[in-house]
Formats: structure tokens, C-alpha cells, sequence
């Protein structure tokens, strides 16, 4: 709900002085979002009514991926240059109903039947995503800043390997800074989900913070933490899973929780898996978890919270 508190990246980042931007394809009343973001401490809002002359405008979604990211440039060159900016650029045009330009920049993808809208989608918002960067390369703020990419869910597909459907939530994070990939190595596999991403980004920044978002920095983890996550469909679906390594713990509403071995990518595969030591343990951390997390929403205790004395 908007009048909820977070300890979320506007709230984090404007208590150091940065500068805020959310830069977006669509409608902010969609789902209360600048609502909610204003109560958590973000300012500047640029949807779809703001743009001029857009390539695409869409009656559902909005202008294009395209006309986002370069209303993206203009927005952040116009803020201050002597402080520190955290922006949010929320793309759209890779969602369903595709709202793509007439004239494609790109090929489109064809022989796929049913999934060629669905993939041209993907290129065309991956080309306007490499336009961007070749923009942001170009302004003094580049050398300075860290791009984190990250997707809020992936595709489903009809062959359901486990009870949950992982595919819906497979998404990489991209770290993306000058030096990042000589200093933190250039792939980590980690398991995680998107309540990691702000002490992630965080521990990138250094100094001290207080959070609640019930994930850790993926990238200070022991070398034999292989991470986890907990995830579950959105809706009325109460299925609900534990991930950790090549394993997953899934617990249907009403059903007896099962383990299974999964690997997506190329060759996926699934199977299910041999009962452990740790099942029991993994069923008492992820409801543990889920307890823990619904509590601190129901009771609204979610956001940063003033140590005794302070």
C-alpha cells in the first residue's frame, strides 16, 4: 500500500544527498506507483504524458522502450552535475501487448510461430537498451556510475518442469561500472531474488546503512554460500518455494512440500530429489521467512528503524 514504509533505494539514497529520477513508458496511477514511490522518498516522475512527439503511443502502454531511455539522457543530464543521482528507468515495451514502432529499427524474428511478436519484442527493447549505453558512454556522469539491470520476472513456458513455474522467475542482474568486471569477476551464480538487489547495491556504495530488505550483498557472500530465494507466483496462487544451489523446495497450498533438482538454460532439466537431512530444515527456514516478512508488512515495520538512543 502507498502509506507502507521501505527501506528501499529513494529512502536510502536521498539520506545521502542524491538526486532522483523515475523515468517510465507508462501511467504512474498503474498500481499506485508514484504514490508509493513518493511516500518512500522519490521526487521527479516523467511518464507517459510528458513526452513530446513520441515514436510510439501506445493506448495501454505508453511510448516505446526507445523514447524512454532518451528522455533518460535529457533527465539526467538536467540534474545538478555536483551531486550524486540515483535514477529508476522502468522499460515496457518487452511486456505483453507489445506496443513496438511501425517501423522496426530492428529484424524481426520470424519461424517461431506463436513467439515471434513475443521475440521481435525482446530484440527490439534489447536494441533500445545498447542505444541507451552508447548515449550514457557519452556524457561526463558515465565513468561515474553504476547501471544495475534487472528484470522484474521472466517467460513462462507451456512444459512445466516442478510444480512452479521457474522460468517465470529466472532473470539475471547486470552490474554494469567501469572496472566492476576486473574487480568482481564477470559472471557469479549465485542464487538471489530482487530483495538482494538493494544490499547489493548498497555494499557497492560503502559506508555504513541500515536496511530491512530481508536480502544480503551477493557479492560479499562466503565463498560456499551458493544464496537463496524465496519466490512465489503472483495472484491468489499460494504456492510458495525455496531455492538453494541446483535444489528447490516447493509448497503448495493444502500439499505436502516436495525437493527438487532443477537446471534451466539451455538444457533444461528437473528431477525429483532424494530426501536429505535437510529437507525438514529448509521447510522451517521458508516458513520462518515467509512469517517474518508478512508480519513486518501487516505491522508496517519494514522501513529503517531508529536504533535505541537514536
Amino acid at each position: 500500500e502507498g502509506g507502507h514504509q521501505f527501506s528501499g533505494l529513494p529512502q536510502l539514497l536521498s539520506a545521502r544527498d542524491f538526486q532522483d529520477a523515475y523515468v517510465y513508458n507508462g501511467d504512474f496511477s498503474w498500481d499506485n506507483q508514484q504514490g508509493f514511490f513518493s511516500n518512500q522518498g522519490m521526487t521527479h516522475f516523467v511518464g507517459r504524458n510528458e513526452y513530446v512527439n513520441p515514436v510510439v503511443s501506445d493506448p495501454t502502454w505508453g511510448v516505446s522502450d526507445q523514447d524512454m531511455f532518451d528522455r533518460s539522457i535529457l533527465e539526467l543530464n538536467a540534474l545538478k552535475d555536483d551531486l550524486p543521482f540515483y535514477a529508476l528507468l522502468q522499460t515496457l515495451s518487452n511486456h505483453t501487448p507489445y506496443a513496438l514502432p511501425d517501423v522496426l529499427p530492428v529484424e524481426p524474428v520470424s519461424g517461431h510461430g506463436s513467439l515471434d511478436l513475443h521475440l521481435t519484442a525482446m530484440r527490439y527493447s534489447d536494441w533500445a537498451l545498447g542505444e541507451f549505453f552508447k548515449q550514457a558512454k557519452q556524457q561526463p556522469w558515465y565513468n561515474d556510475t553504476l547501471f544495475v539491470v534487472l528484470g522484474d520476472h521472466g517467460f513462462g513456458t507451456p512444459e512445466q518442469m516442478t510444480e512452479m513455474d521457474l522460468y517465470r522467475f529466472h532473470v539475471p542482474m547486470l552490474l554494469l561500472a567501469p572496472g566492476i568486471q576486473q574487480q568482481l569477476g564477470s559472471e557469479n551464480s549465485t542464487v538471489a531474488s530482487q530483495v538482494d538487489m538493494v544490499p547489493t547495491i548498497m555494499g557497492r556504495l560503502g559506508g555504513d546503512v541500515q536496511h530491512q530488505c530481508w536480502g544480503r550483498d551477493l557479492l560479499t557472500l562466503p565463498a560456499a554460500d551458493q544464496g537463496f530465494a524465496i519466490i512465489k507466483p503472483s495472484g491468489s496462487d499460494q504456492t510458495v518455494a525455496l531455492i538453494k544451489g541446483d535444489r528447490v523446495l516447493i509448497k503448495p497450498k493444502d500439499v505436502d512440500a516436495r525437493v527438487w533438482t532443477y537446471q534451466l538454460g539451455a538444457n533444461p532439466k528437473s528431477a525429483p530429489a532424494a530426501a536429505h537431512s535437510d529437507d525438514a530444515q529448509w521447510l522451517q527456514q521458508l516458513n520462518a521467512y515467509i512469517q517474518s516478512a508478512t508480519s513486518s508488512l501487516l505491522d508496517n515495520t519494514a522501513g529503517v528503524q531508529d536504533s535505541p538512543g537514536q
